[in-house]
């Protein structure tokens, strides 16, 4: 078979043998794609930067059959300031698991790999923007690109409108906020500036600022996803 060269960011890797890994990639045409690092543990090793996780870059894999073995990479970026800061790190690695998560073999993921790569960079380099808020807003934007778009505008059960500035509650099992009206002791309160901001931030695709965000919906919308997914992603009990 052929070599194949494909666009990808390293979501986790695993030691296989003395010097090998395999490494989970997400790539946008091919989904999650296994591939085995062959000898990039070796300090002279071309695979070796390549080989971390975060890193987004090309990899020219060899394929046989369903595996994947790895030839040759190209880094683009390695996201390195986000080993300079624990908690950004942290929040980083919360990305990658729920790209993991989400993605499967072999079925596209140009909207999960574009997302996850805009989380990233401004994790590592914009340092005006608050953590917390970066993966709040990743939280909500990742809800739409698995196909769970909170109703926002509108109360999930009863269909009335939701007036701008005042608060409301996100009702986890109907997939959206509702009224006063149609609450139940599941949906978390959120106040008029909390629902504002999930408003302004789905169109806004984490391009421009982020604003601010709280730990209390965080965990609102943390719970709305993980709900979803029909998982509990480890790595969030550390967060926020």
């Amino acid at each position: 078979m052929p070599s194949v060269t494909l666009q990808g960011v390293v979501l986790r890797y695993a030691g296989y043998r003395e010097r090998d890994r395999m490494l989970t990639l997400l790539t946008p045409d091919h989904g999650r794609v296994d591939v085995l690092s062959r000898g990039c543990k070796s300090p002279k090793s071309a695979l070796m930067t390549g080989s971390e996780l975060f890193v987004h870059g090309e990899y020219v894999v060899f394929q046989n059959r369903d595996r994947f073995t790895l030839t040759s990479c190209s880094p683009m970026d390695t996201f390195y300031p986000l080993r300079m800061d624990p908690y950004r790190l942290t929040c980083a690695t919360y990305l990658l698991n729920l790209a993991q998560a989400a993605a499967q073999p072999e079925q596209p993921a140009e909207g999960l790999f574009s997302l996850l790569l805009k989380g990233l960079y401004r994790l590592a380099y914009n340092n005006d923007d608050e953590p917390l808020a970066v993966i709040t807003a990743f939280l909500l934007l990742y809800a739409e690109e698995i196909g769970y778009r909170p109703r926002l505008n509108h109360c999930v059960r009863c269909g009335k409108p939701l007036p701008q500035g005042q608060g409301t509650r996100l009702d986890i099992l109907a997939g959206g906020l509702c009224c006063d009206a149609c609450r139940t002791e599941q949906a978390f309160p959120l106040t008029a500036q909390q629902t504002d901001w999930m408003r302004k931030t789905m169109p806004a695709n984490l391009n421009g600022t982020v604003g601010e965000a709280d730990q209390s919906l965080f965990n609102a919308l943390r719970v709305y996803v993980e709900s979803r997914l029909e998982t509990c992603i480890k790595c969030s009990q550390f967060l926020p």
